[in-house]
This record gives structure tokens, C-alpha cells and sequence, in this order.
């Protein structure tokens, strides 16, 4: 099997997942990962593209049984992999796509109808369209085509830690956040729920950021209340895990999403979340039982369910300990067994 996406080292839920692919079905079978971008410069990215091509069209030469699973969010990721996807199936070879991100709808519906029409024939020519809940099913049915039989829904997997820590009697509730810091990810949102919280409470709490984006722009915009907030860079796994068992509450008031594995990775430790109610993640979290769903920009409600949890130990112990049993359900060993059988259904 060729698993094509980005390097394994860059940045973000699509590497995750891909990780966990390779240490997972890796395991069972001959799995080889080609690289289609880095981070870093331009030039960087752009001479990974290019290998990329010329190790698929390589290994579509060889006369021996192949699968190809690609990889793909939106915008040029998206026009790159179909370069990809065109060379696989021109040779013939069963295609698997896989789709994260969560603003592709935009960037289809934005598209010039050339384009749009080369997408279509593209998916509706390969041999199954992973994507990750019901709302991506039901957008690629109806604005793409791809007959529904050829789409498989494959949330995201987590690994669950052995035990979570006691976060009984803690002097203050941290809020944490993990991912790009910016306005789509209702970080600024967050501020201004926290600024509008009366302030006996804002002295219960504090706020913990970790990603990369706009950190300039959230320090500015603190304020006064600058001295409540702990900001990180990109953390990796060890410091992550860290800064999820530490915490008490998760945050992701996102206006547009996939199905973001740090809200799974922060329901596998435990944790209570607020969140909205965009992409695969009303398939996740149901509102009232593993913590809050709002809807995006709400910061009224985004405020209030961040005072109940600053109130009610018992309540944020309760939703935590659901959000956990329901993160069960997306242990990395389900998704593996469910990949598995996609594959042996491509290849018959």
C-alpha cells in the first residue's frame, strides 16, 4: 500500500493521522509513506511534490499488487493530489481518498467550472472516498456526485492513555487550546468570553494556548487580561499529553472543521469540551453530555458554558468522565480494523 500526504514530521491532524495509519496497518501490511510536501520554504515544498510524483510514477511501473491511499484537505493540496489521483488511475491501480480540513466545501463551490468538473470525474472514478462524519458524506454525494455506496465515514482515531489524572480540588480551572491560533479557530472568541466573565471567576481560571498562527495578535488583543494566559508554540506528543493532563477544560469554538483529532485527543484525557457544532464534530461530542456544543461565534454561550464549568466541579468531573467513554469509540484500534476492511473491500 503507497500512503500519500504529507511528511510524517509536518505539523497538523493530517500527519497525525497518518502516523497512526503507519504504526497501526503498518503492522499487517507492506505500507510504504511518500512524503507530497514538508514544512518549511517554497522550494522545500516544492522539491517534495516533485519527488513525490516521480516515486508514484515509479511505483506504479512495477508488476506487483498495489493500493494507493491519498491524502487530501483543500485549496492546492487538493489540485496537487489530483495530479496524483490522475496518474493511479490511468495506470489502472484501485484508489482510496481520503479527505480532512474542514473548508473544502468553500473552496469547491469558489472553483471555476473546469475545475469543478475535473474534481468530479476525478472522485467519481476512484474506487472509494473516505471521509471523516455524515455532513462530508452527504456534501460529497450532493455537490461532487460520488455515488454513496463508494463513500466510507472514518472518523478520526486517538489513542487513550492508560489512566487520567485526579482533577478533584484544584485551586483554578485551566482552559486549554490546542491548534493554529487564529480567528477560524474561535481563539479570539475566547478572549472575549473570558474578558465578559465576572472577575471573582476570572481569578478561579486561566486560559492555555498552544499552537502555532497568530500569537502576536492574541497577546494584543489580552490586554489586561494578558497575565491569565499561557502561550506555547507547537508542542509535540510528550508536552501535549502534559498540557491535557493538566487542564480541566477544552476548548475549540471553530467556525469550520473536519474532525479535529486534538478535540478526541483531549476527550481520550478526560476532559470536558466546549466546542461548536461544524463539520464531523456533532458526530463526537453531544451537547449537555461531554461538555457544550455552541454554535460558532456565540460568544454569549461560549461564556456561559465556561462559567458553569468554572462553578460546578462536579459537572466538569461528570462530562469529563463521559467525553472519555465516548472517546473509547474512536480508539486507534477501531480505526484500524475499519481501514483494513475498506481496503480488502477495494481490492475484492
Amino acid at each position: 500500500m503507497l500512503q500519500l500526504g504529507p511528511a510524517l514530521s509536518v505539523k497538523g491532524g493530517v500527519s497525525a493521522v497518518e502516523r497512526m495509519i503507519v504504526d497501526s496497518i503498518g503492522q499487517t501490511v507492506e505500507l510504504h509513506h511518500i512524503a507530497t510536501t514538508v514544512d518549511g520554504a517554497f522550494w522545500r515544498k516544492l522539491r517534495a511534490f516533485m519527488g513525490s510524483i516521480l516515486a508514484l510514477h515509479r511505483a506504479l511501473r512495477q508488476d506487483r499488487k498495489l493500493l494507493v491511499h491519498i491524502h487530501f484537505a483543500s485549496r492546492g493540496s487538493t489540485l496537487r493530489k489530483m495530479i496524483l489521483a490522475s496518474m493511479t488511475l490511468r495506470a489502472g491501480r484501485p484508489l482510496v481518498l481520503h479527505a480532512h480540513g474542514g473548508a473544502f466545501d468553500e473552496f469547491f463551490d469558489g472553483l471555476p467550472a473546469f475545475l469543478q468538473r475535473l474534481l468530479q470525474r476525478t472522485f467519481a472514478r476512484a474506487d472509494r472516498l473516505i471521509v471523516l462524519s455524515t455532513q462530508w458524506r452527504d456534501f460529497y454525494i450532493r455537490r461532487l456526485g460520488v455515488t454513496s455506496s463508494k463513500v466510507s465515514i472514518l472518523n478520526n482515531p486517538t489513542v487513550l492513555p492508560r489512566r487520567v489524572p485526579e482533577r478533584r480540588g484544584r485551586d483554578r480551572v485551566q482552559f486549554l487550546f490546542l491548534g493554529r491560533i487564529g480567528e477560524q479557530k474561535g481563539v479570539f472568541d475566547i478572549l472575549a468570553a473570558f474578558a465578559s466573565l465576572p472577575d471573582e471567576l476570572r481569578r478561579r481560571a486561566r486560559l492555555v494556548f498552544a499552537g502555532d498562527g497568530d500569537a502576536a495578535a492574541l497577546i494584543a488583543r489580552a490586554g489586561e487580561h494578558a497575565r491569565a494566559i499561557e502561550l506555547h508554540s507547537w508542542v509535540d506528543a510528550e508536552q501535549r499529553n502534559a498540557l491535557l493532563a493538566a487542564s480541566d477544560v477544552f476548548l475549540l469554538p471553530s467556525y469550520r472543521e473536519g474532525l479535529p483529532m486534538a478535540l478526541l485527543e483531549a476527550m481520550a484525557f478526560g476532559l470536558p469540551v466546549i466546542t461548536t457544532n461544524v463539520g464531523g464534530i456533532p458526530d463526537v461530542v453531544t451537547d449537555g453530555r461531554e461538555g457544550a456544543l455552541i454554535e460558532p461565534g456565540d460568544v454569549p454561550a461560549l461564556q456561559t458554558a465556561m462559567r458553569r464549568l468554572i462553578e460546578d466541579e462536579s459537572l466538569r468531573i461528570e462530562l469529563g468522565e463521559r467525553a472519555r467513554q465516548r472517546a473509547k469509540q474512536f480508539d486507534v484500534s477501531h480505526f484500524s480494523a475499519e481501514l483494513a476492511r475498506i481496503y480488502g473491500t477495494v481490492l475484492g
